[in-house]
């Protein structure tokens, strides 16, 4: 159900955001792609959205967004200091910062009416556009005329499943702080008011209305965000008692209470190493920090021309690495050719039998069994290099290269 954010026009007063200085934004240029990760877990993604025709106030509202996500954050951490949103970032040469993103719609302004039509058309928009990982809840600032008559924003989304969207609308509501609406909008895409909420508005199940301080009331007459609360007597929809979803417990948010937990990752070889999650893409050994008990996948992908021969330490075997961090874990990724030299020597006289045919360019990973055969009047004794023992059967790895030598003696 997406849930609209509404001003009370008559009794709207002007305020100027609170919480953090403005700033702005340290980034720079437009992109139109996710920049690469360097936060770890469930992220919140901010993007500027703009019609086909209207100027480009990038540079501008990405500087606001930056801000207004400042400001929630400290907001946030004032409300409960054992949580805080966490926002996608992006290194931009010394600085770090929100990784802001831009998409100019195909349509023009004048066709982008009514705010349920416009969210769901920036929901295709960016979706379209590449914005639509599981792992991420989408933040959009859109910078165009106001789509319906006092309506400050959108927002819908499932508890710890994105994509959620938060939408502000910069012209639906002029003298509402935009942080306000940000809070409202941010706390909608990770599910609020979930199923369950003991004082949701009467025909309206999406808002508490047990008091307007609280940040998801519907109706706003213009406070600032310092005057508004995150859940009213917590007994709705954050760090609450009942059976229902917790927002306090969202995958989306950062917790301040626990130490981090610590994942270092090496390669052996020529490929990368990724998470389904956000936060690992490692072409060398890496190391990342993660919430307590965060949970993930890693997948390795070998270069061109080799192979994943598997996984060593914390992981194993040949398929992707499921990694819950209650405490430290390391795991390394082996590679190896995709095709190796097999050479076989003898000593002595008798001859190395191969199923399949040995060969100098033998398919890395098949199976291999060499049998030592004697001749006339001698015997095997032993295996050196690759194989080893005194067994005339041989099945050896062949990830890498092979050097086998069969050693043969006398009868006496």
């Amino acid at each position: 159900m997406r849930r609209a954010f509404l001003a009370a026009v008559a009794a709207i007063f002007l305020w100027q955001a609170p919480g953090a200085l403005a700033a702005g934004w340290c980034g720079s240029g437009e992109a139109a792609a996710d920049r690469t990760d360097i936060v770890t877990g469930r992220q919140i993604h901010p993007l500027v959205v703009l019609p086909a025709d209207a100027p480009d106030t990038f540079a501008v509202d990405a500087g606001r967004l930056a801000d207004d996500a400042a400001s929630v954050s400290a907001w946030w951490v004032g409300q409960d200091p054992t949580r805080e949103p966490r926002f996608d970032e992006a290194t931009f040469g010394s600085s770090t910062c929100l990784d802001v993103s831009f998409v100019r719609l195909a349509a023009p302004a004048a066709s982008l009416t009514g705010a349920t039509a416009v969210f769901s058309d920036i929901a295709t928009a960016i979706a379209a556009a590449g914005f639509a990982s599981p792992y991420k809840d989408y933040l959009v600032y859109y910078d165009g005329p106001a789509p319906e008559s006092n309506v400050c924003g959108v927002g819908d989304g499932t508890f710890d499943t994105g994509p959620g969207l938060a939408m502000v609308f910069l012209a639906g509501c002029p003298m509402v702080p935009t942080d306000t609406v940000l809070a409202h909008e941010l706390l909608h895409a990770l599910g609020a008011v979930p199923p369950g909420d003991p004082h949701a508005c009467p025909g309206d199940a999406g808002h508490p209305c047990d008091s307007p301080t609280d940040v998801l009331y519907p109706v706003t007459h213009g406070e600032p965000l310092s005057q508004k609360v995150l859940d009213f007597n917590h007994d709705d929809y954050y760090a609450h008692s009942g059976s229902w979803p917790d927002i306090q417990d969202s995958l989306f948010l950062r917790h301040l209470d626990t130490p981090e937990e610590q994942l270092s990752v090496a390669l052996s070889g020529a490929g990368t190493v990724v998470s389904d999650v956000p936060g690992v893409d490692c072409a060398a050994a890496c190391t990342t920090q993660w919430d307590q008990s965060s949970t993930l996948t890693l997948t390795a992908q070998p270069a061109a021309g080799d192979r994943f021969v598997g996984w060593r330490g914390d992981c194993n075997g040949l398929g992707g690495c499921f990694v819950t961090l209650t405490a430290a874990v390391a795991a390394t990724a082996v590679f190896g050719p995709l095709r190796i030299p097999v050479r076989v020597s003898v000593a002595g006289r008798g001859r190395v039998a191969c199923t399949p045919r040995c060969s100098h360019a033998f398919r890395a990973g098949t199976p291999l069994t060499m049998r030592a055969l004697a001749a006339k009047g001698w015997r095997f004794a032993r295996w050196r290099g690759s194989c080893s023992g005194t067994r005339p059967v041989c099945r050896p790895a062949t990830d890498f290269a092979l050097a086998v030598r069969a050693v043969f003696r006398r009868r006496g």
